[in-house]
């Protein structure tokens, strides 16, 4: 009956959460770390900054609690997919994790599509795309031959950091899922992707369930980081699956709104409703079960980048200040529209970002209420895809870092025009950390912990008048993004031409 810990390995920066037994937040922390851009499109992570990201949260949390290390009986680790890391024969890694908002593998998607999109949606359910891991790979393999040449294995963040924990290298079904080399209805690696992209199965870690334990925390790793050796490690999964168990979100119909890094729609569904390139299908946490998922690349980024860009305050308060501003300016920012694409969409790599409307009369305030409203579209032009399958969400629930604006909540109300649940808990590092506690039996099913440990703290009713006006808002939103397809992919290819990558 000891504590229980989650770890979220997030695009962003490192969460850690600690339940008591019953489920109850003890403690949490957050350490951001950097993205670094060294190329347009290009987007990368050194995982020495998560390690370290994860001790100083760790240090902090312990340092300011009533609870020691040896008081942890489980912890679990989650992040999020595609981002690929690769290992040596001793597990050390050879180039900074490619991550999943990356778009340089423009040209080897190209060149699955020509070849091989029909095995490849017959066998992942997906179809290729600059976010998966299977381009980054066949990227690295011709771009840089050396590194390929020193290449043991290739594993997740989430599998990285569990390795340096326990020694331990492992994926889970989801993350496998993840990678376009795995074969979704056997769930097994795909041999006839392998084949057919000449990857050796080698290069692939085992895959073990979710729920299992992994390993335990070594004596080398209790020096590192502070933790008890000896604590088990549970195999752990994606963000998307922790967010959407630690949510509530386990029964068919339930709807997942998320708004961090990344923000994406999910609806848990019975069977898997794949419409590739757009909507994807992903396993649940809860054996037998699915999620509908689809989703913009940029979301809390792009409040972050617009914080960074035009505000000279940092941290929790210049959201808040963000959002005074935002608040006073009617729906519709006076005109001003805003797409969210910073680094590309998750059909369009050559989408850009942009602010269509601007007059002399915009202050800041438009601009901010302009790219709350655009990842609103964006989120929404999600829902429409989804629905247009068939698919029908009867709740949604809105989660990540965004979920912490009530402006925002209210805005996505409005744009989706359905009543919106915000649960007391919404990160990924919460629902791991329930995660570890079904894994070491202390609940006895995932139904047992979402009844003890979820709760919802607000509900929010769309204001059916402002529905209205965003409607007819979007429809200027979509058309504009289709004017402007055209244009970026001839900036796309002009950028490129003058600043060509650089390569080992």
């Amino acid at each position: 009956m000891r504590n229980l810990m989650g770890i979220d390995l997030g695009s962003g920066g490192c969460k850690v959460t600690v339940l008591d037994p019953s489920g109850k937040v003890l403690a949490r922390g957050y350490e951001e770390y950097e993205t670094r851009y060294p190329h347009p499109g290009w987007a990368e992570q050194d995982p020495r900054d998560w390690e370290t990201a994860l001790g100083k949260t760790l240090a902090a949390i312990f340092r300011g609690s009533g609870f020691a290390p040896t008081d942890i009986g489980c912890l679990a680790i989650g992040a999020a997919t595609h981002t690929v890391v690769l290992v040596d024969r001793k597990g050390r890694f050879l180039r900074p994790a490619i991550l999943w908002t990356d778009r340089r593998t423009i040209r080897e998607v190209e060149w699955l599509k020509e070849n091989f999109e029909e095995l490849i949606i017959a066998e992942t359910y997906h179809a290729p795309n600059v976010n998966w891991t299977l381009p980054y790979l066949l990227w690295v393999r011709k771009h840089e031959p050396e590194v390929w040449r020193q290449a043991e294995k290739i594993l997740m963040p989430k599998d990285y950091l569990r390795y340096r924990l326990t020694g331990k290298m492992a994926t889970d079904f989801m993350d496998a899922h993840g990678t376009l080399l795995f074969n979704v209805p056997q769930k097994k690696w795909s041999s006839r992707i392998c084949e057919a992209t000449d990857l050796s199965p080698d290069l692939l870690p085992e895959v073990l369930p979710a729920l299992g334990i992994a390993g335990e925390v070594t004596s080398e790793a209790s020096a590192r980081w502070g933790l008890a050796k000896g604590t088990p490690v549970l195999v752990g999964s994606t963000d998307q699956a922790c967010e959407a168990f630690g949510s509530g979100a386990i029964r068919p119909g339930s709807g997942i709104l998320k708004l961090a890094t990344a923000g994406n729609v999910a609806v848990v569904t019975e069977r898997a409703h794949p419409s590739p390139p757009r909507v994807y299908a992903y396993y649940h946490i809860v054996n037998g079960q699915w999620y509908t998922l689809s989703g913009t690349s940029s979301c809390a980024v792009a409040y972050r980048w617009l914080r960074d860009t035009l505000f000279s305050e940092t941290g929790p308060a210049a959201y808040q200040e963000m959002d005074r501003l935002a608040e006073s300016i009617p729906p519709g920012a006076g005109g001003l529209l805003f797409h969210p694409s910073l680094q590309g969409s998750l059909g369009n790599p050559y989408l850009r970002a942009d602010f269509l409307g601007i007059m002399s009369s915009h202050r800041r305030g438009h601009f901010v209420r302009a790219v709350l409203e655009g990842v609103a579209f964006s989120l929404y032009d999600c829902l429409l895809r989804e629905e247009a399958l068939g698919v029908r969400a009867k709740e949604f629930r809105l989660i990540g870092g965004g979920a912490k604006s009530p402006l925002w909540r209210r805005i996505l109300g409005d744009v989706f025009g359905r009543e919106m649940r915000v649960p007391l808990e919404s990160d990924a590092s919460f629902g791991t950390a329930l995660l570890a506690g079904v894994g070491i039996g202390l609940f006895k099913s995932l139904e047992e912990a979402v009844n003890q440990a979820v709760r919802i703290v607000d509900t929010l009713e769309p204001d059916l008048n402002h529905h209205k006006i965003y409607r007819e808002i979007f429809a200027c939103y979509e058309a504009s993004e289709a004017a402007l397809k055209e244009v970026y992919q001839r900036l796309h290819g002009l950028t490129t031409a003058a600043s060509p990558p650089k390569t080992p």
